[in-house]
């Protein structure tokens, strides 16, 4: 067998910090104990182990180290005491663009966007260099010149004495959160301008529907006379731009049903250019060239000239100091949407609105149909302008592209297909065709609307009945159900609104007809959709005309009568 150890001799193995990594133990087999120079040897062996041991140890960290934070999504960038950077790490090199050669030995000031003054990094840097940690959010530039917002925790590191050896900063690109979460203050505020916008809208159009009905009772009436005709009609074309007015208000923070028609895009132009010339400054010239034979479009011209009226007050902004818009249109053929990705067979007819302002520069280019995106100063514009002209040339089948040179103006092009179907002409009605009869009940809190509907319902044949509010109207409507043909019925009313009085209509008589009247459009109030899909027979939106109650009514009470 092996020889008896006769004498042991151990010794720990400590690090620096005085942590136990081990033991070291010499065995004799021979007689004799160990000698004070064994003891030494011991030591010194043990103390050089502790050393490899140590550093072992310390290799291994720091590879590990250097692996979580080479795989890191955060930047982190590690400067010497000076401010001098010595470690950058791969997610630095991807967000920034700089590659860890370009930024060895330099400091932070290459990221610095010009958007804070100095007073803000003397503040940071003295909360640093007191020994804190300093957290915060600014904005950082990277190599291409591209500003992104970064939220960011610098630190300084310690040596052994105490002193400050060096810094970290380890920083995340938050530009898309921000982004997102400024999208959704502005969706927060658009929502509350459109309930706003809606309420307008609706009592205007109450107003406007007892204007546009007593002007067309009182255009029957005087007949012959062409002097108060004219007056008639002035005030009746005047309520209807107040009409699309109010549909405009409505379209910038609800998409609106089409009202589409056929016709010639020189008729559109032609009708805004005294709106235009309202708009626009007088140091800017308005020129107008527009093809005589242009084939015609089918759009809703209320929304083209908004488009127009957008493009044109962006020109007028472009140029300060005056200049010319060009508006023009001209037939062109296939080959230009097929090269865009739009078809049409019959071809384009191309709406140009032209500036000889500053220009587009190319960086906001790709930018500047984003909703809410503006180059203007704050209070001056919503951003909205172009991102509307680009959703109507859109929902109209059309395409829209620019070309801009600085200081020498911008050119937008809008190309909507030719119309090539049969126009259907609208044959005139008389009174005779817009007659009915039954009983029509009226709910409606405007004293004007219901006797706007005796004055228009009564002499087409029909009996009227009037309820200022929903309880008195579902009062009338349980006596008199057997003789009431059908119901008219506001919305939005005090107290009891439309689909509750509606709900209880219903109650009475599962049969009832009701024929839904309101300020807003169906498209843009859910209320009135659920109620179209409940058993509510039509709608018609105020303001309306005789013609549209009384066809409103035919169709409800005589399916399949001319009208």
């Amino acid at each position: 067998g092996h020889p008896e150890i006769r004498n042991f001799l151990g010794y720990p193995i400590f690090s620096r910090e005085g942590k136990a990594l081990g033991a070291l133990y010499f065995a004799n087999k021979h007689d004799g104990d160990f000698t004070e120079d064994d003891e030494g040897v011991l030591m010194a062996v043990a103390s050089d182990a502790a050393v490899a041991i140590q550093k072992v140890q310390e290799t291994e960290e720091l590879e590990r180290f250097k692996s979580i934070i080479e795989s890191a999504f955060d930047v982190i960038m590690i400067m010497d005491k000076e401010g001098d950077i010595i470690y950058v790490n791969p997610a630095f090199e991807k967000v920034t663009g700089y590659n860890y050669q370009e930024v060895l030995g330099g400091n932070d000031n290459l990221l610095k966007s010009g958007m804070h003054d100095d007073g803000f990094y003397r503040d940071m840097w003295d909360v640093i260099l007191s020994g804190k940690p300093w957290k915060g959010e600014f904005v950082n530039r990277k190599k291409n010149g591209e500003l992104y917002n970064t939220s960011a925790i610098v630190f300084p590191l310690f040596s052994d004495n105490g002193e400050i050896s060096n810094f970290v900063s380890i920083h995340r690109d938050i530009s898309e959160e921000k982004k997102l979460y400024e999208q959704l203050l502005r969706a927060q505020k658009m929502e509350a301008i459109g309930t706003l916008a809606g309420g307008i809208a609706h009592d205007f159009n109450n107003i406007l529907t007892a204007i546009m009905g007593y002007a067309e009772l009182l255009g029957e009436k005087i007949q012959g006379n062409q002097d108060l005709l004219k007056a008639v009609n002035i005030i009746m074309n005047s309520a209807r731009k107040g009409t699309s007015f109010t549909g405009k208000i409505l379209s910038v923070t609800r998409r609106e049903k089409l009202e589409l028609k056929v016709l010639n895009l020189n008729t559109v132009i032609e009708e805004t250019l005294e709106m235009l010339q309202r708009s626009i400054s007088k140091d800017i010239r308005i020129r107008l060239n527009l093809q005589g034979d242009l084939p015609v479009v089918k759009v809703d011209p209320v929304q083209i000239e908004q488009v127009i009226m957008n493009l044109a007050i962006n020109a007028r902004d472009a140029m300060p100091e005056g200049g010319t818009l060009m508006i023009e249109t001209a037939r062109v053929g296939k080959e230009n949407g097929a090269a865009n990705g739009f078809d049409s067979d019959s071809g384009f007819v191309r709406l140009t609105v032209s500036d000889t302002g500053r220009g587009i520069s190319k960086e906001m280019q790709s930018k500047i149909f984003d909703p809410f995106f503006t180059t203007k100063e704050q209070g001056r514009g919503t951003g909205l302008g172009l991102y509307i002209v680009h959703s109507v040339v859109s929902n109209h089948g059309g395409y829209i592209n620019l070309y801009t040179e600085p200081e020498k103006g911008t050119r937008f092009n809008i190309y909507l297909p030719v119309f090539e179907g049969k126009v259907e002409e609208e044959i005139p009605l008389s009174n005779e065709d817009l007659r009915g009869s039954g009983t029509v009940l009226v709910i409606d809190d405007e004293d004007v609307i219901r006797e706007l509907a005796m004055d228009l319902l009564e002499p087409l044949g029909y009996k009227v009945l009037t309820a200022c509010d929903g309880n008195e109207g579902i009062g009338i409507f349980r006596k008199k159900k057997e003789e009431v043909s059908v119901v008219i019925l506001d919305m939005i009313m005090p107290g009891m609104n439309g689909s509750e009085v509606f709900q209880r209509l219903m109650n009475i008589d599962p049969e009832v007809k009701v024929l839904l009247c309101s300020g807003y459009s169906h498209e843009g109030m859910a209320g009135i959709r659920e109620l179209l899909n409940s058993g509510v027979r039509g709608f018609i939106q105020k303001p309306f005309t005789k013609k549209t109650m009384a066809k409103a009514l035919k169709d409800i009470l005589h399916p399949g009568s001319r009208v």
